[in-house]
């Protein structure tokens, strides 16, 4: 049987433009946008439909190693859209060199065992 559908988490650390990505693959504004970090704080899910399938998005808040309560909330919302998975899309900062955080990122992505795609923004 072949897959007609699946689930993508867009995940990355906080103000990388995973929301602007959503927004610009399903082709209308779902998710807010805003140059303020943690304007994300709860899964919103973006459905791409095309004739040959169907791709539900994932945007998560900013994923980084919680330092607070807050933190610790929003990197469990990203947790979980890991879970929920198929793949998962890295959303990386062209402008600067890849740093501690999107390491740290990395390393929870090798340990979720999930196909991962970089998008350099």
């Amino acid at each position: 049987m072949k897959f007609r559908s699946g689930f993508v988490a867009i995940v990355g650390r906080p103000n990388v433009g995973k929301s602007t990505l959503l927004n610009k693959l399903v082709g209308q504004k779902i998710a807010i946008t805003s140059p303020v970090a943690q304007t994300t704080r709860h899964r919103i899910k973006g459905v791409l439909t095309r004739t040959n399938g169907q791709v539900v998005f994932l945007d998560t808040p900013g994923f980084s190693k919680p330092l607070d309560h807050l933190g610790t909330l929003l990197t469990r919302e990203g947790e979980a859209a890991l879970s929920e998975a198929d793949a998962v899309l890295f959303v990386v900062d062209g402008s600067n060199p890849p740093g501690k955080g999107d390491e740290w990122i990395a390393e929870q992505l090798k340990q979720a065992k999930k196909f991962v795609v970089v998008a350099v923004n």
